[in-house]
This record gives structure tokens, sequence and C-alpha cells, in this order.
């Protein structure tokens, strides 16, 4: 399995690697590379400037609250993402302690899926979060023009308001 996933990234080594929090020795994808050079194999490495840690990036977005734990767990309740076949990290060991390859296999694949719709929710500016408009945001003058240029009804209200504005002060000159 190990050789198949480093010929991947071999292969793919100028693809952008979305993951979950992999970035360390314990999880990650130095983690794989250990145990693959164990096994006598030599890993090829994935550039730092390729990975994307969906998990940190959130965090950057929402803030530390943006979601209880177990995160991503909760992210796809929040969102009704489809939690078929997904496996906790407990669950997922104990399949492969039972030899329940197929089972950690879907379950593998769920997490693909499940990581793709999630910044595919980010990206467009529609994942759920327990992040308040306010603790995202904040009150700061160019917080409230970024949320006028993603939402074009504020957009919208602003000029009407500016232009309401501009009429009364051209009125009061006459």
């Amino acid at each position: 399995m190990l050789k198949g996933f480093f010929d991947f990234v071999h292969t793919h080594s100028n693809f952008v690697w979305l993951h979950w929090n992999m970035r360390n020795i314990k999880y990650g994808f130095q983690a794989l590379a250990h145990r693959y050079t164990i096994l006598g194999g030599t890993p090829h490495s994935v550039d730092d400037s390729k990975k994307f840690d969906l998990a940190r990036e959130l965090f950057e977005i929402y803030g530390d609250t943006y979601i209880g734990h177990p995160r991503l767990e909760k992210l796809v309740e929040k969102n009704n993402i489809t939690a078929r076949d997904f496996l906790s990290g407990e669950l997922e060991a104990a399949a492969f302690e039972n030899g329940e390859y197929v089972k950690l296999h879907q379950s593998t694949l769920r997490k693909v899926d499940v990581l793709s719709h999630i910044a595919q929710l980010a990206s467009s500016n529609t994942l759920m979060t327990d992040t308040s408009w306010r603790e995202r945001y904040g009150l700061h003058p160019a917080a409230i023009v970024e949320v006028m240029k993603e939402h074009w009804m504020y957009s919208a209200v602003a000029a009407v308001v500016l232009l309401f504005g501009l009429l009364r002060a051209f009125h009061s000159l006459f």
C-alpha cells in the first residue's frame, strides 16, 4: 500500500495535496515516509509548498472556536454532509486490527469526499460553523467593506444609502 502511495506521490508531485492535520511525524506525510523507509522503501516527498492543511486554514479563517471537537466530525454534522462509512480514528484502528480492510478503505474514501465538500463550502463562503459574524469579521471598517464585497445585497443597500446621502447633500445646496 505504501509503495503504491509513494509511486502516486512521485507521478503527481506538481499537484496540491489537500489534507487534514497531516503535519508531523506522529500523523502525517513524515509518518508515512518514515514507515515506508522502515519497511525498506525509498519514499518520494511532497514539497511543503504543495501541502494545503484544510484544518489549519479553517482555524485561520474562522477562529479557534469555529466548531467543537472532534472538528472534522462536527463539521460533517453541522453541514449535513453524508457520514456513511466514515470511521473515527479509533474505529479505523480497530478495523485495521480486525482485518476489515474494505471497511477501512470505504472510510478513507468517505473522508476524501468529506474534505473536498468542506473545502468547496469554505471556498464559496457557505460553510456552516459556530463562529458568529462578529467573531469572524469583527467591527472594523475593513471587515464591513470585506462583507460588502462578498455579499451583493449589502453592496446594493450601501449604494442606495450612499445615493440617498448624495441626493440630500445636493438638495440642501439649493
